[in-house]
């Protein structure tokens, strides 16, 4: 693994896949004891294909939690968003994530769309697995997937 400050990534391989990850994450949620967890789709960097990252930008990314028959967006406390342990980034001095409800995918389903800190990121440039926790208001667990690639500047 390779670690950040708070974030921890799983670097990706080429025969990685999303189900091969929520087989993982179902397999660690039972050895430790955890409750199950639902699944949600999430997209770094939504707003385009590639999910490429320069590694010493000191900027923000988006990161959407895509909305569905399943999942109400409105359900999960923002305050428990967390990829991999680092919290999101608030807005100055008040009490508000930088996160916005819109459809996104245009899709008929309102997505979560919240800016992350990428400020602090000391790994290789390559390709990562980065999962996304939160919770819903009820303290329903959920988690998704993506992956991103870290270039240097």
């Amino acid at each position: 693994m390779v670690y950040l400050i708070g974030l921890v990534l799983a670097q990706c391989t080429a025969a990685s896949s999303a189900a091969s990850t929520d087989l993982q994450l179902a397999q660690s949620s039972r050895l430790f004891g955890a409750d199950p967890t639902s699944s949600m789709r999430i997209d770094i960097k939504p707003d385009t294909e590639t999910n490429i990252i320069k590694r010493n930008s000191g900027r923000v990314i988006p990161v959407a939690i895509m909305g569905s028959p399943a999942l109400e967006v409105v359900s999960i406390n923002p305050r428990t968003i967390s990829l991999e342990g680092v919290d999101l980034m608030l807005i100055g001095k008040s009490d508000k994530s930088l996160c916005k409800q819109i459809d996104i995918d245009a899709d008929g389903h309102t997505d979560l769309v919240c800016d992350v800190r990428t400020t602090g990121f000391r790994v290789k440039p390559g390709s990562y697995t980065i999962r996304l926790k939160a919770e819903t208001y009820d303290k329903t667990s959920l988690r998704g997937t993506d992956y991103l690639r870290i270039v240097d500047n």
